[in-house]
């Protein structure tokens, strides 16, 4: 209630509302947490393309989403070129061209 009562005095002066950036802060992290735990139980490796969404529910009250893609990554493998044996080069000279 009391964060409720300074978001309302925050709201008409301005400014920041630290209780709700601290709340949104939390939501964002326990939404990140639970899309993870989701992602290993599907398989995935690694979540992309990850955004957050907020939406209003109720007065005074707001919900986060977080959403990605789960997918299963794997290191790309170093591939040497094949080694090409040096070989003598000729030498060519070509003349130079003069402009008319």
């Amino acid at each position: 209630v009391g964060r409720d009562i300074m978001a309302g005095l925050k709201n008409i002066v301005g400014g920041e509302l630290k209780g709700y950036t601290e709340l949104l802060q939390e939501a964002r992290k326990e939404s990140v947490e639970r899309m993870v735990k989701q992602a290993k139980q599907l398989g995935a490796n690694a979540v992309v393309n990850v955004r957050f969404a907020t939406s209003s529910v109720a007065p005074g009250a707001a919900e986060l989403f977080a959403y990605g893609t789960a997918v299963k990554v794997r290191p790309i493998e170093a591939k040497v070129p094949a080694q090409v044996p040096e070989q003598k080069q000729d030498r060519v000279r070509t003349p130079r061209q003069q402009s008319v």
